[in-house]
């Protein structure tokens, strides 16, 4: 009989679980690198994989996440006599957007998690100091708390900052960090009592007439051995398709506190040694040649020469030759002469709730409506006016395809302004050009006025016209802008453009497919998107690869 009522219990709560995830976002991610030895065959696949779970209004400024290496061993645990793997990684965190003078946001966590911070690691996953602070032991496998982490950022006059720490409950350790943005570089400062470890980093980035030039420098030791500390300098050059890098590492006495990037083969791990590299390439359209060199003071001492050689970039590709070990790893053990890279990157999100409401709207008949039957509705300039909190209905055309940009969001636009839009109930079916006449709750997100929407209705179809960006002021926010001017620097998924008055950063989601491959230093380009924010950064995000055009 009791076995019967577990089972049942056991049901029951499955079946609950299955109903009240249909109210959850669920969006996953999955990325890595694929390492193919091309002299023996062998494959090394490291793939990391998170998941984010938001609930819905009005505690979805709350989100529980996973974050596993799939490789690894995994624990278990045992619930109504089945066994679940435990994550590396689980916690759960809020990032909440404050009008409080030099303060905007505050970030809050609570689980098993990683404070990851650091300004150093800009060339070949090389870095010192800085945090990777796990609020638990990782070899315990075990669930348990872990800790808190959390951190304030906010701005004062052109400065910005962010302060913030993590506490272990399971090892009673803690670790504390600030950062300062200034107009001349922003500087770092870590401590933690896991290791008893202290450091300091500085990055920067100047433009000058050959080129962008961006520099970073750290110094770090454990405490016991804080009068032999390790130090790194590095500089990265991008002048035109030309790029060239270059980086020197001393370690000290504690050989801990310079990182290297996995399977990293000029990795000294010996204290009172150093390590240099660099490299010189060129980016042709569409793929990227580049020769380098790697040396340490372990090949040096046992007469070894410098490890060198030719890659080959295209897209997520890597192929390199050299004339030694390319990749340290027992994985592959063997020298790796020849050696092929793949990063790769999915992701997806599950909204059952809003996909459910999307089909409801799109099988219910709607009548034709007269535009002279519309109700009376708010100019979307307005709004940014009005009290956050305020119930409103606005009527704008739709700029961007349902969730191309970020889950749930589109934004609309009428003659006096723009806004984004939020929420399950938004149509997937909206179509750029659709006027509609929505209904919802304004919200302030990352600084960002949005409406989270309550109801859609389609009234009409317009062409969408972007406006010209003349000045980067936030009355642009949420509009389709477009501007012209002279690409300065270029990023993986990102370029920077002086329009003469004023510089604007464009900013690539891989949702959209866009390539960078026509892109170099010194073009002219006209570039159409949505003006949005990123931590207080004003940046066009384009939608199509005809967005970017090159004159």
């Amino acid at each position: 009989m009791r076995g019967k009522l577990i089972r049942y219990a056991v049901l029951f709560f499955s079946v609950f679980l299955v109903l009240l995830s249909f109210a959850f976002r669920i969006d996953f991610k999955l990325t890595g690198y694929l390492t193919y030895d091309m002299n023996l065959g062998n494959l090394d696949n490291f793939p990391i994989a998170y998941w984010t779970i938001t609930p819905p209004a009005p505690f979805d400024s709350v989100a529980i996440k996973f974050t596993d290496y799939l490789t690894y061993s995994h624990p278990t645990f045992k619930l109504f006599d089945y066994d679940f793997i435990v994550p590396r990684y689980y916690f759960v965190d809020t990032k909440l957007s404050v009008n409080i003078p030099y303060v905007q946001t505050i970030y809050l966590a609570a689980g098993r998690m990683r404070l990851s911070r650091g300004l150093t690691s800009q060339y070949e996953g090389v870095s010192l100091g800085g945090l990777k602070f796990d609020t638990y032991n990782t070899s315990n496998t075990t669930p348990g708390l872990g800790g808190f982490v959390g951190y304030v950022y906010g701005k004062f006059g052109s400065y910005s900052y962010e302060v913030g720490g993590a506490y272990s409950t399971e090892l009673n350790k803690f670790a504390l960090y600030g950062t300062l943005t200034t107009n001349f570089g922003r500087f770092g400062a870590y401590y933690e009592t896991r290791y008893y470890q202290v450091s300091l980093n500085y990055s920067n980035s100047q433009k000058f007439s050959f080129g962008t030039v961006d520099y970073w420098a750290g110094i770090g030791a454990a405490t016991n051995t804080i009068n032999e500390p390790s130090f790194l300098v590095g500089a990265k050059l991008t002048s035109g398709p030309w790029f060239a890098a270059g980086q020197f590492a001393w370690i000290g006495a504690n050989k801990y506190d310079v990182s290297f990037a996995t399977g990293e083969p000029s990795n000294p791990n010996m204290p009172r040694s150093w390590n240099v590299m660099g490299e010189l390439g060129y980016n042709f359209p569409g793929f990227y040649v580049g020769v380098f060199a790697k040396y340490n003071s372990n090949w040096a001492s046992s007469g070894w020469l410098p490890l060198y050689g030719v890659k080959l970039n295209v897209a997520d590709f890597s192929l390199s030759f050299a004339n030694g070990d390319l990749y340290a790893s027992s994985v592959l053990p063997t020298t790796q002469f020849a050696l092929l890279k793949l990063t790769y990157t999915y992701q997806t999100s599950i909204d059952l709730l809003g996909a459910l409401q999307s089909l409801v709207t799109s099988l219910t008949p709607r009548p034709v409506v007269q535009e002279s039957k519309q109700p009376t509705t708010i100019k979307i300039a307005d709004l940014y006016s009005m009290p956050e909190g305020s119930k409103v209905t606005v009527t704008g055309t739709v700029l961007a395809p349902v969730g191309l940009l970020s889950n749930s969001v589109t934004y609309i636009q009428d003659e006096t302004g723009a806004i984004m839009l939020y929420g399950r109930s938004i149509p997937t079916s909206l179509n750029v050009g659709d006027i509609v006449v929505v209904s919802g709750s304004t919200k302030v997100y990352n600084n960002i006025l949005e409406i989270v929407v309550d109801n859609v209705t389609v009234v009409g179809k317009a062409n969408v016209k972007p406006v010209e960006l003349k000045s980067l002021d936030k009355s642009y926010l949420s509009n389709l802008v477009y501007v012209t001017g002279t690409v300065e620097s270029v990023g993986k998924d990102n370029f920077i453009v002086n329009a003469g008055a004023f510089k604007v950063k464009v900013y690539i989601k891989s949702a959209t497919g866009i390539s960078l491959a026509g892109i170099s230093e010194g073009k002219t380009v006209k570039v159409t998107g949505i003006l949005t924010l990123f931590k207080d950064e004003l940046e066009i995000q384009p939608l199509k690869q005809a967005d970017i055009e090159v004159k």
